[in-house]
């Protein structure tokens, strides 16, 4: 018998067995069985309670060190100078008491002088005379800006230029890695504001310049140590713009009066690491959110200490957003994997109304400007929208993919929106190709890349100005960027 035939029949039986093992398996209704069973995802373990240790001692003799040597006095000073430098900030400071050493006491009065300016002008939050995109033949009024809403935010974005200062694109505002950025509302100034890792706040007047003793023109800039530890969200009171409030790692929630030109404790607690938080419209009470996992409702009228405390999900809440127009609803995203939509009328009872599990942790979830839509950020790759619908219930209308990637070194991308109710519903989120991207809210898709070749970082955290046509950008060597409009320049005519 060949090799060949002997293959063959080998095939042959084989496949016999295969048919004969099939008509078993469906005689026991096998098939059918396996097909009913759901997989089951495991429950994530219970996070163990922290137990507080204490530090690590470190023998001089093992390192070398003679116990009553210069070099071991030396050691020992700069570990208490150290310590001292990290202790959480307490109190009112003024602002001469937390400006860092590249600000001088000259440029702190100069920055004194440009809040005094502000603070004088009209108060920008309750300015709404807000311009209208100029629309025609409206088709689904819904949508603010109507049919052509979409055309017209793109010709403001095509209109935006990169704000270049002598040879560079950014300008150097904190000496670390920003994590979130503050724009004031006014019309009149540009005035930004940027937190970084090691808790410095920096401020940056825009379109103003100065000149230094050498005759060279710089930006102007200015720093103060707010926070001892990194600041992870900061934000204008609704009600008052000359209230800017910032929360930390290190426990507490500050913020910087420009009237009085103070730091100004709101709320602080030794048991928590604040990662971001959000105000009612009446700018009294503040919701927080904790690396544990814990929702905080603190009413900056009680003692700095007093607060309510609800543990909403299983692991850290990263983003805190309620709903500007139904105060009712808070909407929660977490590394837990879920996005959570709240009544916070019932905190503390049933109050979850809805929650969404994604395949990765999700960095990001805000409310939009009318509190119709949510538009969320996660590590799947993905950006969402959702639809607050008639039912009182989020559904999923946009999915946008983008790669939200961003390694170590680099602050997680969260899309923003542009605060403006009356344009066609936008946002915007950093490009780890060093540029940002404009997305359309209604129908996913993109309005404009914000990309200039003299960009060579990734502006990472990027938002609107309130009021004017403006995006800043920061990125992880705490340089910002501007676009803004070019001015308008009047012709001359010759006679």
């Amino acid at each position: 018998m060949s090799k060949l035939s002997v293959a063959n029949e080998y095939e042959r039986q084989r496949q016999e067995n295969i048919r004969r093992n099939e008509e078993i398996l469906q005689q026991l209704h096998i098939p059918e069985i396996v097909k009913s069973f759901k997989p089951v995802r495991p429950k994530p373990k219970p996070r163990p309670p922290k137990v507080k240790t204490e530090p690590i001692r470190h023998s001089l003799r093992l390192r070398g060190v003679k116990v009553d040597s210069p070099e071991a006095k030396r050691r020992a000073e700069e570990e208490i100078v150290k310590k001292e430098k990290r202790a959480r900030l307490e109190g009112i400071l003024a602002l001469h008491a937390i400006r860092a050493e590249r600000t001088s006491i000259d440029d702190t009065n100069q920055f004194i002088g440009i809040l005094s300016d502000i603070s004088m002008a009209k108060d920008s939050r309750k300015d709404n005379d807000v311009n209208k995109v100029q629309t025609n033949d409206i088709n689904f009024d819904s949508v603010p800006g109507g049919k052509e809403g979409f055309r017209a935010v793109r010709w403001r974005c095509r209109s935006l230029n990169l704000k270049m200062t002598e040879e560079w694109s950014s300008v150097k505002v904190t000496p670390e890695r920003i994590y979130c950025i503050s724009v004031h509302p006014s019309k009149d100034k540009i005035l930004v504001s940027a937190g970084d890792k090691q808790g410095s706040l920096g401020f940056w007047d825009v379109n103003e310049i100065n000149v230094n003793e050498y005759g060279n023109e710089e930006c102007r800039t200015f720093m103060f140590d707010a926070h001892t530890k990194t600041i992870t969200w900061s934000q204008y009171s609704p009600t008052d713009s000359n209230l800017l409030f910032t929360s930390s790692y290190d426990g507490s929630i500050r913020y910087i009066d420009l009237n009085q030109a103070k730091s100004i404790e709101a709320f602080v607690n030794n048991e928590y690491t604040y990662t971001h938080f959000d105000m009612d419209s009446t700018g009294q009470i503040i919701y927080f959110s904790t690396n544990e996992g814990t929702v905080g409702v603190k009413d900056i009228r009680q003692p700095i200490t007093d607060f309510n405390g609800y543990d909403l999900h299983d692991r850290k809440v990263g983003c805190i957003s309620l709903n500007p127009t139904r105060p009712e609803l808070m909407v929660t995203a977490s590394l837990d994997r879920t996005m959570c939509l709240w009544d916070i009328r019932k905190l503390g009872s049933d109050c979850k109304v809805q929650d969404f599990t994604f395949p990765k942790s999700i960095t990001s979830a805000y409310w939009s400007p009318t509190g119709d839509k949510v538009v969320s950020t996660s590590y799947d790759d993905f950006i969402r929208v959702f639809n607050y619908n008639e039912e009182r219930k989020l559904k999923e209308c946009v999915q946008i993919p983008h790669n939200n990637q961003v390694g170590r070194w680099v602050t997680m991308l969260r899309a923003t929106w542009n605060p403006n109710p009356n344009l066609h519903p936008h946002f915007v989120v950093g490009n780890m190709k060093r540029s940002a991207d404009v997305y359309s809210a209604v129908t996913g898709e993109l309005i404009w890349n914000m990309r200039d070749e003299r960009l060579t970082s990734i502006p990472a955290v990027n938002v609107f100005h309130p009021k004017l046509n403006v995006i800043v950008g920061g990125n992880a060597s705490g340089r910002m960027v501007v676009w803004q409009e070019k001015p308008k320049v009047t012709p001359v005519v010759l006679v």
